[in-house]
């Protein structure tokens, strides 16, 4: 055989293998070299870790959180990825590793979208500005949350008698624009004292709540946070210091959330192999809805 024939054949079995199907999630497709990309990617991040199992887990539940988005309504083309690469670019706090993973693709800049952008997109929108952001998703946990609130409006009785009723744990909080937020304990009165400040940000914005309510008085809404809802009493101030009666109702969990979703979007593994493997090593393999 001709030496340029070879390889020419060569560099077509290659390519062929490259591009051979391994897995779909939805309607996204994953192949080998999309695969061999992750692990690289994995193996950048965490030593050891560049295997095959490990980079089909990366890729489908960044792939199932990608098809969650769409089926929300999300449009995903190519100029959101375009600039997700952008703010990753000009976001990043690990420049070396970023452009590592740039090495791995070379000029292969559609590669580098799907292998690594689009998980980055998918899971930061999906979680940050979808779960934590929605009202419907946390309908039931506002509505504890409006319940406890109405209670605490219309009975004199102390936050952690309501919060009983409920079962639910209210807390006594120091808030200060310096030490942040500090508990202290209603049995004994003793203070939690932090190390260093905690929650610089939501203390001033509680500060700012509390400066319209009189002492005694609960706060006539439910104050939203990313990850809880809270309802308040203003006790008293000292000096500086105020201090508040607090119970907080958190959102719904996100991977309670997530899997549930996931449970629509079927996902097939070519491989029988790195199908066992992924069951039988990746713990949350189990909830995927593999056709």
């Amino acid at each position: 055989m001709h030496k340029k024939t070879g390889l020419f054949l060569f560099i077509l079995l290659f390519l062929a293998g490259c591009s051979k199907q391994a897995c779909s999630v939805g309607d996204i497709r994953i192949n080998e070299k999309d695969l061999s990309s992750r692990a690289e990617i994995s193996e950048i991040y965490y030593p050891g870790s560049g295997k095959r199992y490990i980079a089909l887990a990366q890729l489908v539940k960044g792939y199932i959180s990608l098809e969650i988005l769409k089926e929300l309504g999300y449009m995903v083309d190519e100029a959101v990825l375009e600039s997700e690469a952008d703010r990753i670019d000009k976001n990043t706090k690990a420049p070396d590793i970023l452009n590592k993973i740039k090495e791995i693709f070379g000029r292969d800049r559609k590669g580098y979208i799907k292998a690594f952008v689009q998980i980055v997109y998918a899971e930061r929108v999906l979680y940050n500005e979808v779960f934590l952001n929605s009202e419907s998703i946390h309908k039931e946990q506002y509505q504890k949350a409006e319940d406890v609130l109405k209670a605490a409006l219309s009975y004199s009785k102390p936050l952690r008698e309501v919060a009983k009723e409920r079962g639910l744990k209210a807390e006594r909080l120091r808030i200060s624009s310096e030490n942040g937020i500090k508990n202290e304990d209603f049995s004994s009165g003793k203070r939690a004292m932090p190390a260093a400040p905690v929650g610089l940000m939501q203390a001033r914005r509680l500060l700012d709540v509390v400066s319209g309510v009189k002492h005694g008085e609960v706060y006539p809404e439910v104050i939203g946070w990313q990850e809880s809802y809270q309802v308040i009493r203003f006790i008293k101030n000292e000096r500086d210091e105020f201090i508040i009666d607090s119970i907080s109702i958190p959102k719904r969990n996100y991977d309670e959330w997530f899997w549930d979703k996931a449970s629509g979007i079927p996902v097939k593994i070519y491989d029988k192999e790195l199908k066992d493997e992924l069951l039988s090593e990746v713990s949350w393999a189990n909830y995927l809805k593999i056709e």
